[in-house]
């Protein structure tokens, strides 16, 4: 009896795993589905206070001479940007509050000028020389900043003429398909909203 008994748990037990087992082969793809779901969780207002409140008492112990506050990397709090420069768009600092604490999460530079995209809410960069062109934005991933490409690259002369590869990403893409995004990316940078550092300013703009 007591072996009839552990057969018919057993059975039921493999029963129920190929239920489980044919239900995931089976389920209804969903955008999302085999992976964890990336959800970008609400940012407290407590917790922005907070992080004002950090980078105020950040601003009055260092002596970057430029300041701002955006969340560039689009998770509901923002970042504090700063610089030394006289011309603070050069040369730009990025620090972020964490678990108390403001911490340096990237840095990104370029002679052209870094700006502001009103499309895509993301520091952008240019660059150009040699019959070359690049723009990018900064993206903030694993405690550090990351560019991300769109190239118009001279890659050989033909008949005196240079012949340009497009690539978005890292990815070949066409020259209208380049000339569309540059073009959509150009129309929405607009300067960073860098302030002077001042106690009167930090008070200010620092919210």
């Amino acid at each position: 009896m007591e072996k009839m008994v552990k057969k018919m748990k057993k059975s039921m037990f493999m029963f129920c795993a190929g239920l489980l087992l044919l239900g995931w082969l089976f389920a209804p793809e969903l955008p999302g589905a085999g992976c964890p779901a990336v959800v970008s969780a609400k940012v407290s207002s407590r917790t922005k206070r907070k992080a004002a409140a950090a980078y105020r008492e950040f601003m009055d112990g260092t002596d970057y001479t430029w300041f701002c506050t955006l969340d560039v990397d689009k998770d509901g709090m923002k970042e504090l940007l700063v610089a030394y420069e006289q011309r603070p768009e050069r040369i730009l600092l990025v620090y972020k509050y964490r678990r108390g604490y403001v911490q340096r999460i990237g840095e990104d530079s370029t002679t052209f000028g870094l700006v502001y995209s009103k499309k895509t809410k993301r520091i952008h960069g240019r660059w150009g020389g040699s019959g070359s062109v690049e723009d990018w934005y900064l993206t903030f991933k694993g405690g550090e900043a990351r560019r991300v490409y769109l190239s118009k690259i001279e890659e050989r002369v033909v008949n005196g003429r240079p012949v340009y590869g497009y690539y978005y990403k890292g990815r070949r893409i066409s020259a209208k398909s380049y000339r569309r995004k540059k073009n959509s990316w150009n129309k929405s940078y607009v300067q960073l909203p860098m302030h002077r550092t001042s106690w009167a300013n930090i008070n200010r703009y620092i919210r």
